[in-house]
């Protein structure tokens, strides 16, 4: 049996593909939890793509060298297994290509709510200190009361 018979290319890039598109759901699903910002949801979607990432690298370690040997082995496919494969890649990179976009959409979202947050932070931190500035210059004339015994 040769190399070409023992590796069912269309199953395999069909699996990586169903991999793919779960991983662009849940970071759908990652992407709308931020801008809602339930970071307990968030925190499980992100365990899920953990699992789902360690499951594939699990699965991709099964066949070392894939593309080296599909390269190989590709023109030695009959046409319709062939064609079945190329087809399967496509959407592949189609989904891939969205789910990184998407990944950094949300990477984005996550910055600009930090830095939103640290300018919130900074500038209750400004205000703290102008009302103790306040307090410290008003308090002797505040605190001043008339000793009638005196």
């Amino acid at each position: 049996m040769t190399s070409t018979h023992m590796i069912d290319y269309p199953k395999l890039f069909a699996v990586r593909l169903e991999y793919s598109r779960a991983l662009l759901k849940l970071s759908l699903q990652q992407q709308d939890l931020i801008e809602q910002d339930d970071y307990t949801q968030l925190l499980d979607v992100l365990g899920q793509k953990q699992r789902l990432l360690g499951q594939l690298d699990q699965y991709t370690r099964q066949l070392p060298q894939l593309w080296e040997k599909w390269k190989a082995d590709r023109d030695q496919l009959p046409t319709d297994q062939r064609e079945t494969c190329e087809a399967i890649l496509q959407q592949s990179e189609a989904v891939l290509s969205e789910l990184l976009q998407n990944e950094d959409t949300s990477t984005q979202s996550m910055v600009d709510r930090r830095d939103q947050t640290r300018e919130q932070l900074k500038s209750l931190n400004q205000g703290g200190r102008v009302g103790e500035a306040y307090r410290d210059n008003l308090a002797p004339v505040t605190h001043r009361h008339l000793n009638i015994d005196q």
